[in-house]
């Protein structure tokens, strides 16, 4: 399925040109790689905010319809790569596994990545949730659900644009944090793995690109420490905090802006992976 949806990209060019079919894609691409982010990787992996039922289940289902199984099984293995960040036992290091593998190899085609162990912390807090385990074990609905609302809508070309390519598009910008942001960018923290900051894809992952932040300190609610550095999902949160939709939401420590000032990282944050 993974490989069809990507191969039906290229219908793009089947249909014309035209910028209401771009903000169709941007709409579909960005409101999903936010409920990624928001919802699979701030909130249940790291818990860097609380939320509410509804904002958690909306966010999770557009995170869901991404088409990149559920949130349950997306942030229990998130929470491996950060153990192991870079080192054997990480889901998805292109310095232990190679580039295609870490991209997507380990998504497609490992059995042991098939399930996760009821011990995990995301299963064991989580997975109680009647609605967050429906939609780990029916993921497949939501980007269903999403491909007929499309084409109900908008038929054969916002199906094109607005599933097969955002979803492609998708794909590879949430793939590349894996990969791309372990091989090529900038080091403010000399953490103890590859991690970097990379522009370019912070713009298409939602804020996401800003990953050598996040691995000095995962718990933060942003992954853009300064203004300038783009991180709707930042936007998003801090907008329904204002609603009462989030709250608790976890500051850079100012510790971690003197490491940036200096350029160093603490002997604690190498010693403890980023959460000192």
């Amino acid at each position: 399925m993974f490989w069809g949806v990507q191969a039906s990209a290229l219908l793009v060019f089947t249909v014309p040109f035209a910028w209401s079919l771009v903000a169709v894609w941007a709409a579909s691409h960005f409101l999903r790689a936010i409920g990624l982010t928001l919802a699979f990787h701030r909130y249940f992996a790291h818990r860097a905010f609380e939320l509410s039922r509804p904002a958690r289940f909306l966010w999770a289902f557009a995170g869901t319809a991404a088409m990149q199984k559920g949130p349950l099984w997306w942030a229990g293995h998130h929470l491996s790569h950060h153990k192991f960040a870079d080192r054997e036992g990480d889901p998805h290091s292109p310095a232990v596994s190679g580039f295609y593998y870490a991209h997507v190899g380990w998504f497609l085609h490992d059995a042991r990545h098939a399930t996760l162990p009821s011990a995990n912390p995301v299963v064991r807090d989580f997975g109680g949730i009647p609605e967050i385990a429906w939609l780990d074990r029916w993921y497949v609905v939501p980007p269903a659900l999403l491909a007929l609302a499309l084409y109900a809508v908008g038929g054969y070309p916002w199906l094109v644009w607005g599933f097969s390519l955002a979803t492609t598009t998708l794909a590879h910008a949430t793939f590349s944090i894996n990969t791309i942001n372990h091989l090529w960018g900038t080091r403010r923290f000399e953490t103890p793995d590859d991690s970097r900051n990379n522009a370019l894809t912070a713009f298409f992952a939602a804020g996401e690109g800003w990953h050598n932040n996040h691995h000095r300190y995962q718990r933060a609610a942003r992954n853009g420490f300064y203004w300038w550095e783009f991180d709707p999902t930042w936007y998003v949160v801090a907008a329904m905090s204002w609603v009462g939709l989030a709250w608790n939401l976890q500051p850079v420590p100012a510790r971690i802006y003197v490491e940036a000032r200096q350029g160093v990282a603490t002997a604690a944050a190498i010693a403890d992976g980023g959460e000192a």
